[in-house]
């Protein structure tokens, strides 16, 4: 199993990188960076190092070394600087994008491609605009926002978060729809106040402003190295796993032509199918809210192809 990840000087990729080595999921690790070559060399000869005793093949490389590419993880985009919303990066990352589809369609055309760039749905239909892929093998990685829910609900009942389950679908945003209706706890379905879901979502907002008040100069790495590898190892062990992450839509939840977070079973091929559950009247409501600010996203993204 060859894996690239392109972008692999930064935080997401570096630390997706990491993860991705140490689970022992590819075979040969291509990392591919951009005007950092000399941090990605350090963290090829690094990793290298780490995981020699898996007699993995880790180097740092062109896009040209990615043929044969099993899977592609694309976590390149222009310097983020302080933003209080992720679509702020839409414009310049639509112009990476592209770029990189153009090498992915010359290098390796039938890869599974993970975009792990800001905004990932968006950026999940540039790719397909770009690349020509079935949409069947793009992946946006949204799936911290399901991390981050759990997280909130077991803090809110005093329980560990492996008890609970819970998904967020929509954006990768301020917009995303928390669905209360798949909270479960022990495997029991949890019937929540609406005092309790206010509360919940009041804290929403705040995730992405904490990060960026703290102007570290770095963003979720460890989160999205954690997400990333379960996507990845569902695809090389073909799991078939249910992973909610954001995927370009044909008619499901009634939407055609964008990508937005969804319940997705992950296997050998990429997605293997995309799982429409029923939704409260509160959550459809919300899913409205999401598509709206999801297809202005497609919007800006065809505008920009175009040109």
């Amino acid at each position: 199993m060859k894996i690239t990840i392109i972008g692999a000087a930064g935080c997401v990729g570096s630390c997706g990188a990491f993860y991705i080595a140490a689970k022992g999921l590819a075979s040969e690790m291509l990392l591919i960076g951009g005007k950092r070559q000399n941090v990605l060399k350090q963290h090829a000869m690094d990793l290298s190092t780490a995981v020699s005793h898996l007699d993995m093949k880790v180097y740092a490389g062109q896009f040209s070394d990615m043929v044969g590419s099993d899977i592609v993880i694309n976590c390149a985009g222009a310097a983020q600087g302080v933003i209080a919303d992720r679509m702020e990066m839409l414009p310049k990352n639509v112009e990476i994008i592209r770029d990189i589809c153009n090498e992915i369609r010359r290098y390796c055309p039938d890869a599974i491609v993970i975009t792990a760039s800001n905004p990932p749905g968006p950026l999940n239909v540039a790719t397909q605009i770009s690349s020509g892929i079935d949409r069947m093998k793009l992946i946006g990685y949204s799936t911290n926002d399901s991390f981050r829910f759990k997280e909130m609900v077991a803090r809110a009942y005093n329980v560990k978060v492996s008890q609970v389950e819970g998904v967020v679908i929509g954006e990768h945003g301020s917009t995303q729809v928390l669905l209360f209706s798949s909270v479960c706890i022990d495997g029991e379905k949890v019937v929540v106040s609406e005092e309790f879901k206010q509360n919940i979502r009041g804290e929403v907002p705040h995730i992405l402003r904490r990060f960026e008040e703290l102007k570290s100069g770095r963003t979720a790495g460890w989160t999205c190295a954690i997400g990333l590898a379960a996507i990845v190892e569902a695809i090389v062990k073909d799991t078939r796993q249910m992973i909610p992450v954001s995927l370009i839509l044909d008619g499901e939840y009634g939407q055609r032509g964008l990508s937005m977070s969804v319940p997705a079973i992950i296997g050998r091929d990429g997605v293997m199918e995309i799982l429409e559950w029923d939704l409260a009247p509160d959550e459809l409501d919300g899913l409205k809210i999401t598509t709206e600010k999801l297809k202005a996203g497609v919007e800006i993204v065809r505008n920009s192809l175009k040109q």
